[in-house]
């Protein structure tokens, strides 16, 4: 695993499954966390990036087997999010005018939605088109 990705871990709360192949699960991301070196000084700010691999990290964790991010299809970040801050993602699988493989990801703090975004995955570790 990465350095992120096993920071992220950290951070998580147990998977819950939905019984329809979606998974949610709470993360609070502390000051220290490795995301918001950087990002910004003076005002750390959790990148989008993060909330899309802590995505990925649910999705392993609820199937229980590896998973790739094939694109990002479409994401809307509403709000910033300062460390310390409890989210929680929710993610379903499939749907409607959507494939199987795609996984619709809603991020709440509290009653406030800060990110929405489509993940198209495939099983395994390694990206399309490597060895």
């Amino acid at each position: 695993m990465s350095v992120l990705t096993d920071a992220i871990e950290a951070c998580l709360s147990p998977v819950t499954g939905d019984g329809q192949g979606g998974f949610s699960a709470s993360a609070t991301f502390p000051a220290d966390f490795i995301g918001f070196k950087g990002h910004f000084p003076g005002r750390p700010v959790l990148p989008g990036v993060c909330m899309v691999q802590a995505a990925l990290v649910i999705l392993a964790r609820g199937r229980a087997e590896p998973v790739t991010l094939r694109c990002l299809a479409s994401a809307k970040w509403m709000a910033p999010v300062l460390p310390g801050e409890e989210l929680v993602f929710t993610l379903a699988v499939g749907g409607r005018n959507t494939p199987p493989e795609a996984v619709r990801v809603s991020v709440l703090r509290g009653p406030e939605k800060v990110a929405e975004f489509l993940l198209e995955t495939q099983p395994g570790s390694k990206v399309a088109g490597t060895a």
